[in-house]
């Protein structure tokens, strides 16, 4: 023993304790009231090996245009650097409209093919259209077209064909550069029949058509046949998970990103890369979608900022939006400013390259700008909830203070709250108040405990970022 320390006097630590901030969501089950999380945040790492990270506040949103006043969103595309749009039952360029299309499908998902007239190509499961720069057309069905009256959503363009799958097992191509016109189902069908499920999303990856069915992905190559589909199956490249919803698949710079199932229904994220799966949801992150199907509403869309590469998924019966970062390979949640999930439905960019979310309700466009912390002038939180903090032991510890240790913004602070009672909702405290614009930012006399979560709230109009949480502690004996 120390000299002059009696038993039962507290050991100061000379050295403060660094507070866990960095970490995945660790809720316990299927609800988000518990356990640590980062709310409308995201972490960059500063040092590899010494695995020091920081934690930024998202993004905020800037009204970029009204298309089409309290209109639904339905879907938006850059295509030649124009951007396109479906609000309800039209379609608009640049905010000018283009002609009406169905509204009865939910949301579009568009394509493109080239040849000596571009097109693009749109269709949301029920109907599909093309428009050529000039003209919008409705795809013909029936008589001598193969074009599906039901088909899921998602193009595949490989080679000059453009693909489209039906509600059942069928891959069908068009004409040569020429989706307006699909020939007889025997001249360009193939079926994807490894297993009986049925399709669910149709897209490209590489040189291959990615079949997302519902428990199982098969994958196609152009094997140049002289009869009937040039597509053949690529041996061997079967995934054992098809998509809970076409509406989860998202393709980020080549790389896929959906919400997955298997036979066993439990709902999982994948990711595709060189057409090599590997999940990517951990298991509180399963704990928050267990149960979800494909008759859920589910939006999907992403995000490239300053190197990090996102992608949201929102499961609105959920009332949560989910962000992986590719980049840090790491799971967040984002929230509007009240809370509940983030209401975009799409994203594009602009002709500049700037990021263009489109809402699911009130007919607007926005930009997500990396120079405002606000969600179209309202302020929102960035939230860190820490895990459970003993200092690896659990004598009583009292905390003389802790240090905020972030960059000095004027007009910045954080409210702080603690819980000792296992994140109990009536035992956090009152908040308390931590100016970041000074020169140390500081809270004093935390008084004492065996074990500690606390709640950083960031709800100022200011960039935030955070590199630690310092705490000077006397351990106890007991």
């Amino acid at each position: 023993m120390p000299e002059g320390q009696g038993a039962g006097q507290a050991q100061s630590v000379a050295v403060p304790h660094r507070l866990p901030l960095i970490i995945h969501p660790d809720n316990r089950d299927a609800t988000t009231t518990k356990d640590a999380q980062l709310i409308n945040c995201y972490v960059e790492v500063t040092d590899q090996e010494t695995k020091e990270y920081d934690i930024f506040k998202r993004p905020g949103t800037v009204l970029n245009s009204t298309v089409a006043a309290s209109q639904a969103g339905a879907g938006t595309w850059n295509w030649l650097g124009d951007v396109y749009t479906v609000f309800n039952n039209t379609l608009y360029k640049n905010g000018t409209s283009l002609g009406t299309v169905d509204n009865t499908g939910g949301l579009y998902r568009f394509g493109q093919t080239l040849g000596a007239t571009p097109r693009l190509v749109l269709g949301n499961g029920v109907k599909g259209y093309t428009w050529d720069g000039t003209t919008l057309a409705a795809i013909t069905t029936g008589g001598a077209s193969a074009f599906p009256t039901a088909f899921v959503k998602g193009w595949a363009y490989l080679d000059g064909t453009l693909y489209v799958a039906d509600t059942a097992n069928n891959i069908i191509g068009s004409n040569i550069n020429d989706p307006t016109n699909w020939p007889s189902a025997s001249a360009n069908t193939i079926a994807a029949q490894v297993e009986s499920d049925k399709n669910r999303f149709l897209w490209k990856q590489l040189v291959y058509v990615v079949d997302f069915k519902q428990w199982s992905t098969e994958f196609f190559y152009d094997a140049g046949n002289a009869t009937g589909s040039p597509l053949g199956p690529v041996q061997g490249a079967k995934v054992n998970y098809g998509a809970v919803s076409g509406e989860s698949v998202q393709d980020i710079d080549g790389v896929l990103i959906w919400m997955a199932q298997g036979k066993d229904g439990n709902p999982i994220f994948m990711l595709l890369d060189n057409a090599k799966p590997t999940q990517i949801s951990t298991k509180p992150i399963e704990r928050l979608i267990l149960g979800v199907t494909n008759s859920n509403t589910i939006y999907s869309w992403q995000a490239q900022i300053g190197g990090h590469k996102f992608y949201v998924c929102t499961i609105v019966s959920l009332n949560i939006t989910l962000v992986y970062d590719l980049s840090d390979k790491r799971w967040h949640r984002w929230a509007d400013s009240n809370g509940n999930y983030m209401p975009y439905v799409s994203s594009t960019t602009d002709s500049s390259g700037n990021i263009i979310l489109q809402h699911a309700t009130n007919g607007n466009l926005y930009n997500f700008s990396t120079t405002t912390y606000t969600d179209a002038g309202t302020v929102f939180n960035a939230d860190i909830y820490t895990p459970n903090f003993d200092g690896n032991n659990r004598r009583s510890k009292q905390l003389n203070y802790l240090e905020i240790v972030g960059d000095k913004t004027n007009g910045s602070f954080f409210l702080v709250r603690h819980n000792d009672n296992d994140y109990d909702p009536n035992s956090w405290t009152q908040y308390r108040r931590v100016e970041m614009w000074t020169r140390r930012s500081l809270l004093m006399r935390e008084g004492s405990f065996r074990r500690r979560a606390y709640h950083f709230r960031h709800g100022c109009n200011t960039p935030m970022r955070i590199a630690s949480v310092d705490l000077q502690l006397d351990i106890g004996t007991l």
